[in-house]
């Protein structure tokens, strides 16, 4: 049973779309996705907000939330670093921190369109050393981690986002039409369909991102194209 004092609590009496959520920080949107950089600080609770659409969460660092959809009972959860969700679109919550250190997450919303999209190749060492790691992979999108050393060059096929919630920074600077934006929680970037980037650590420490491979999976591995 759930306590007058956790029913007020978790309240969904007044719901705001997830992009009027304080901490969820819209950094890209096109026709193809959304992604946003989440964070909620330690016993810290969001407003009751909406996900229109299927999204895809990966969490950066261990954490214990407490997710209290509208209508139903709240849930405890604990989610280890890495983890990852492709969640259904119509979500209405409130998510509350309960540990001690920041809930971050990066949350990469799946627009309609985007099931035109053919997904790229998955991403390749060019040179140096680094570790690829598959995470999550369905008809919809895959994601890989990709931690380099200082020497190393990944290439990285769109369609994608790039996400980098553990602290290092991408170059506001892409050529083509890779975009870029800044945020303290992570940098993202969208990486459109035939794009290619090569990801590099820098001159005096490594790098970790999070790569978002959006579209559906293609067998002749040609890369990312929208078809015309």
């Amino acid at each position: 049973m759930v306590s007058a004092e956790e029913e007020n609590r978790y309240r969904c009496d007044q719901v705001v779309p997830i992009e009027q959520e304080p901490r969820h920080h819209l950094l890209i949107e096109n026709e193809f996705v959304r992604a946003f950089a989440v964070e909620i600080a330690p016993h810290d609770r969001t407003l009751c907000h909406h996900h229109p659409h299927d999204y895809l969460m990966y969490v950066a660092g261990d954490a214990e939330i407490i997710s209290a959809a509208r209508e139903q009972e709240p849930k405890r959860l604990s989610y280890s670093d890495g983890e990852c969700e492709l969640l259904s679109a119509g979500m209405v919550h409130v998510v509350e921190n309960l540990g001690q250190k920041p809930f971050r997450n990066v949350v990469v919303e799946l627009q309609p369109r985007s099931a035109v999209l053919r997904r790229g190749v998955g991403p390749k060492l060019i040179r140096g050393d680094a570790r690829i790691t598959p995470h999550f992979k369905d008809d919809r999108a895959a994601i890989f981690v990709v931690e380099l050393a200082s020497d190393a060059e990944v290439e990285i096929a769109g369609p994608a986002v790039i996400a980098t919630p553990y602290g290092t920074v991408l170059n506001p600077e892409y050529p083509g039409r890779i975009r870029a934006k800044a945020n303290p929680i992570s940098d993202l970037a969208w990486m459109p369909a035939d794009e290619r980037l090569i990801l590099s650590g820098t001159a005096s420490a490594g790098r970790k991102a999070v790569i978002f491979m959006i579209g559906v999976r293609s067998d002749e591995g040609l890369g990312g194209v929208e078809p015309s």
